[in-house]
């Protein structure tokens, strides 16, 4: 994950003064973020504050518009006390999710939830083409929703790849090449003039995964992201996993190069349909007409079983995970082929005495590299423990 401390001076100075929370006050935010209208005097018991610092805290948080009172609630024998919710207006963040064939901008408003979203109507090949696209999208949205000028926190950027250790640069999929080569934090922040993160897209669909599906059951998860290629994102405890270089969950590695043909990719899926004389042009076109009884379909699902495994196999013996989830741009129907096909041939079952994991296909209808590239701003900022 890529970000610049100094980008913040981009917003206007009230704005970035009313970012400056202290570890406390995120705490505070981040308890009525899971638990929206707990009770005020429900919030003490959740911290190591007195209730005295905790209404001090509540107070000024109130002052400062991020959080408002709602209905009373009941405790018992004692007194109501009014409930506490975000204020969606308080602050709003925008996520960009990069794909090798689609680029898609969703903004959302402080309690997390969408208030719009588009994909660009061409291919994210050229660069500068698709900034400007999305500058225009932006101001657009300034038009449309006159609350969230100046309220904008900044922009999380989801890219399919790997970041090469230089500051700001990735390398992404080869449909994507140009947008590599080039410091893309600084180019994303003087373009759009907000500030910016860059994430990998698995890190990103684990994010979203940690905060609408996988996270709500199971706080250390691991997240397998098919796309062009194949990779995955890691939650520990509730948070994501960046790793010393942002690239921790680049699962790809544990194959060799003659393996990466058989590793799970749907780019390799679309090959082998291909030689069915079934011609998919794209990712979304794969997940939008996908069938079962494609010919061909069958025949990859079980050649690739042994290398998902394999990759199943390393999370398990790696992070201990509470669950495992299928994910990225995964047609559903496809995703259940390979989790059958994966429980006919583990052979380890009987002599495995370890807790399993559990092991799903995401439930996410939207997508969830999307969500949390649009989340992230709003978390580093506001809800980070």
């Amino acid at each position: 994950m890529l970000s610049r401390t100094d980008s913040r001076k981009k917003m206007n100075q009230a704005t970035s003064e009313k970012l400056k929370l202290s570890a406390n006050e995120r705490m505070l935010l981040n308890i009525v973020r899971c638990a929206p209208g707990i009770a005020r005097s429900a919030i003490a018991a959740k911290t190591n504050l007195t209730q005295q610092s905790v209404h001090r805290l509540l107070e000024g948080l109130i002052q400062s518009d991020f959080i408002v009172l709602g209905e009373l609630v009941s405790q018992g024998r004692g007194k109501p006390s009014p409930g506490i919710c975000l204020n969606p207006d308080a602050c709003f963040s925008v996520g960009v999710s990069l794909n090798t064939d689609t680029i898609q901008i969703m903004l959302l408003d402080f309690c997390g939830t969408p208030l719009t979203k588009t994909s660009a109507p061409f291919p994210p090949a050229d660069r500068t083409q698709t900034l400007n696209w999305l500058k225009d999208q932006l101001a657009q949205w300034r038009e449309i929703y006159p609350r969230i000028q100046g309220k904008i926190v900044g922009i999380g950027l989801s890219v399919p790849g790997y970041f090469t250790g230089k500051k700001g640069f990735m390398k992404p999929s080869p449909p994507l090449s140009d947008w590599q080569e080039t410091d893309l934090l600084q180019e994303l922040e003087t373009i759009l003039n907000y500030p910016a993160w860059i994430l990998n897209n698995a890190t990103t669909g684990a994010i979203g995964e940690s905060l609408f599906g996988a996270g709500l059951r199971h706080d250390t998860f691991g997240y397998l992201s098919f796309n062009y290629g194949f990779g995955a994102g890691i939650v520990i405890h509730g948070e994501p996993f960046f790793g010393t270089f942002g690239n921790a969950g680049e699962i790809g590695r544990i194959y060799t190069r003659e393996e990466m043909p058989m590793r799970p990719a749907l780019n390799e899926l679309i090959k082998r349909l291909a030689q069915h004389d079934i011609m998919i042009h794209s990712l979304s076109e794969l997940r939008q007409h996908f069938s079962p009884g494609w010919p061909g379909v069958a025949s990859w699902v079980e050649d690739v079983t042994p290398y998902l495994f394999r990759a199943i196999n390393t999370l398990r013996g790696v992070i201990d995970p509470g669950a495992i989830v299928l994910g990225g741009e995964l047609p559903p129907a496809l995703g259940e082929l390979l989790l059958a096909s994966v429980e006919r041939h583990d052979t380890t079952r009987q002599h495995d005495i370890s807790v399993r994991p559990e092991i799903f296909v995401s439930e996410i209808s939207n997508d969830p590299c999307l969500f949390g590239a649009a989340l992230f701003p709003l978390r580093d900022t506001f809800f980070r423990h």
